[in-house]
């Protein structure tokens, strides 16, 4: 038999399309690269899906925050990121980070450095929660940018 041998890279994502509706699912080792990669599958995807641009660009923006915050203050070897949608229903978009701490939406000071995501994510997000270790989100497919 051949010896087994493990790659350090994520496995290959899935994006299952069934009936109109799409999800991706991704696990992946925690790495701060695995933002920016995520990031553009996620764009990519939901522009193929004719998906409108603002939706898109927020959807990226919160994929960002969110995973970044999963790599940063994670607690697993494996984090999870889900992104779905349907013809007719908001973009979700999930990561499971492993750490069951609540997160809060913070106040930073006009000097701090960090702090912001969070308060980003509550700001462009159309509905966003928290489920165990899995932070989740949602943006309105058919977002219209602001006058």
């Amino acid at each position: 038999m051949p010896p087994i041998t493990r790659s350090a890279t994520p496995a290959p994502p899935t994006a299952v399309d069934i009936h109109d509706a799409v999800r991706l699912s991704i696990s992946f080792r925690p790495h701060t690269r695995r933002v920016a990669n995520l990031r553009r599958i996620a764009g990519a995807l939901l522009l193929e899906g004719g998906i409108g641009q603002d939706a898109v660009e927020t959807a990226q923006l919160l994929v960002s925050e969110i995973v970044g915050n999963a790599v940063v203050h994670g607690r697993t070897d494996r984090v999870r990121f889900s992104l779905s949608y349907d013809r007719s229903g908001d973009v979700l978009i999930e990561v499971d980070d492993g750490c069951p701490a609540r997160v809060e939406v913070r106040n930073p000071a006009a000097d701090d450095e960090t702090g912001r995501g969070l308060l980003l994510v509550a700001a462009l997000a159309h509905t966003w929660g928290r489920r165990g270790t899995c932070t989740w989100c949602t943006v309105d497919r058919r977002e219209v940018p602001a006058s």
